[in-house]
């Protein structure tokens, strides 16, 4: 709780004094957002500062994200950041217009294994693209009752002449950060289909909610401790290297093979998960002298070909 209002009064202290009365005008929300909406501007501007506080605050866990994934992580954390404070004081109450509603909804995204793949946060979005909600339970699509505050109008009454409902890009400021958003999530899925694109993008959000475990799913997690433990081992080879442990040219070989390999996110994590012991024993099996000629006595069959 305390990290989290931490977060709050920075993100505070990082806008001007006009978003802070916007935000100071919401009174029925924990750690306030602006409610009713306040215009593209100035969520734009309220998105770059909120995601600058994260990642700052919260950064993310070294190795998580490709270095030439950087910029584009951080453009998608932008603009779904923009789309979500859009999205809860365009529709939802103005007590949901809070740190915490971002996050939640932030949660909701997810990867998936194909481009057809439809998490809930992009569920939540296309009742307002589409004019149509998804019952999960009963596997079928049903009017949305999404009502636009300022203008009491519903995305599913927005009927358009090729039949389909919903607002557009042109008519919704929700739609239209969501629309953005998604042009860079689908950039990527193109370049790398196994990279978990919404893992990286979210994990600072995480700071928002108090719990870890609502926040990730199971594989998200996995993913984080991956991270964690090869961020760990590298730490822990680098050591040893400074302190001129005794590995030859081949550990040496290897072992840098290996974590590139564990830090690659376009590999999939079970896949990463099954080089980690092998990882763990050559870092940890330090000796003076060459390891070289032993390679067929000792571990040589759990290396890589």
């Amino acid at each position: 709780m305390k990290k989290r209002d931490n977060i709050y009064e920075a993100f505070l202290d990082a806008i001007d004094e006009d978003l802070r009365g916007m935000c100071e005008v919401n009174r029925k929300a924990e750690l306030p957002l602006p409610c009713p909406y306040c215009g593209e501007k100035n969520v734009e501007r309220l998105a770059k500062s909120l995601v600058g506080v994260l990642e700052e605050r919260s950064p993310d866990i070294p190795g998580l994200v490709p270095e030439q994934y950087r910029a584009d992580v951080h453009e998608a954390r932008e603009l779904l950041t923009a789309a979500t404070l859009a999205l809860l004081s365009l529709y939802f109450s103005p007590r949901d217009s809070c740190m915490g509603s971002v996050a939640a909804v932030v949660s909701m995204f997810r990867h998936g294994c194909n481009a057809a793949f439809k998490s809930t946060g992009v569920l939540l979005f296309e009742q307002v693209a589409t004019g149509m909600k998804y019952i999960v339970k009963k596997d079928v699509y049903i009017p949305s009752p999404f009502v636009r505050h300022i203008d009491s109008k519903k995305p599913y009454d927005r009927l358009h002449r090729d039949g389909s409902r919903g607002f557009t890009a042109d008519e919704d400021d929700a739609v239209m950060f969501y629309k953005r958003y998604l042009k860079v999530q689908r950039r990527m899925f193109d370049t790398s289909p196994r990279f978990n694109f919404e893992l990286c993008v979210k994990r600072p959000f995480e700071a928002l909610l108090d719990e870890r475990h609502t926040f990730y799913y199971m594989e998200e997690k996995m993913e984080i401790d991956l991270a964690t433990k090869v961020r760990g081992l590298q730490d822990r080879y680098l050591l040893n290297c400074a302190r001129a442990k005794g590995y030859d040219l081949l550990d040496k070989l290897m072992i840098n093979a290996l974590l590139a390999y564990l830090r690659d996110g376009t590999v999939s994590t079970a896949a990463r998960e099954s080089y980690l012991a092998q990882a763990e024993r050559l870092i940890g099996h330090v000796t003076k002298s060459s390891r070289s000629a032993q390679l067929n006595e000792d571990d040589g069959d759990d290396r890589i070909a």
